[in-house]
C-alpha cells in the first residue's frame, strides 16, 4: 500500500479524512494531529513530525493562510512574500532531504477566504506555483476549485471551509493524488 503524508493547516484537516477514503483502496493517507499553521511553524515541525510517520511515497503540503493574515492589525503579512518564499523553498528542500531526494511533492495552493487580511491569496500562490517550478514539484490547485463558489464553499467564519468546500477540495486532492500514484500525466 503507497502512504501518503498531508501536510498543512486547518483546511488541510477539514479535507484529510475524505481524502483518505476516497483512496483507500490504493493508499493510506496519514497527517500530523495538529494545524500546521503558517510556513515557518510547518518547516521547524517536520523534525518531530516525520519520525512518527510512515515513509511516504508522496508528501502533500500548504501553507498560506497564516501566513498572509495580519492577526495582530500591524497593516503587514505575518510572513511577507520574500521570507514565505524562501521557507516554501526550504520546506521542499528539507522533505526530501529526511526522507529522499526523488520524493514526489504536491504543493496545494491556498483557498480563498472571506476575510480582509487575505486580499492577497493571488500574490501567495503565485509564490507557491513558481516554488513548485523550481522544485520540480506538482501544483494542486484548490483555490480554483473553491474560488467560483466560495459564497458556498466558505463557511460562516469566512475561512473555513463548509461541507460542499470539503467535498470539493478533497475529490480535487484525492483525483491529482491518484492521477500520481497511477503515473497518468497531470495537465
Amino acid at each position: 500500500m503507497k502512504q501518503i503524508i498531508l501536510l498543512g493547516d486547518s483546511i488541510r484537516m477539514q479535507y484529510q479524512p475524505a481524502v483518505g477514503r476516497r483512496l483507500a483502496d490504493i493508499a493510506e493517507v496519514s497527517g500530523p494531529e495538529e494545524n500546521c499553521r503558517w510556513s515557518g511553524y510547518l518547516l521547524n515541525s517536520l523534525r518531530f513530525w516525520l519520525p512518527k510517520m510512515p515513509e511516504p511515497d508522496i508528501v502533500h503540503w500548504n501553507a498560506g493562510i497564516w501566513d498572509m493574515g495580519d492577526d495582530y492589525g500591524e497593516g503587514r503579512h505575518f510572513y511577507p512574500l520574500d521570507l514565505y518564499e524562501e521557507t516554501c523553498h526550504r520546506i521542499c528542500r528539507v522533505l526530501r532531504k529526511v526522507i529522499r531526494p526523488d520524493l514526489t511533492l504536491v504543493i496545494a495552493t491556498s483557498t480563498p477566504t472571506m476575510q480582509a487580511d487575505h486580499q492577497d491569496v493571488g500574490l501567495y500562490n503565485e509564490v507557491l506555483r513558481r516554488v513548485a517550478a523550481e522544485e520540480k514539484a506538482v501544483i494542486n490547485d484548490l483555490y480554483s476549485v473553491v474560488a467560483p463558489a466560495k459564497e458556498t464553499m466558505i463557511c460562516e467564519d469566512h475561512i473555513h471551509l463548509s461541507a460542499a468546500g470539503i467535498e470539493a477540495a478533497a475529490e480535487q486532492t484525492a483525483a491529482v493524488l491518484r492521477r500520481i500514484l497511477e503515473g497518468k500525466k497531470l495537465d
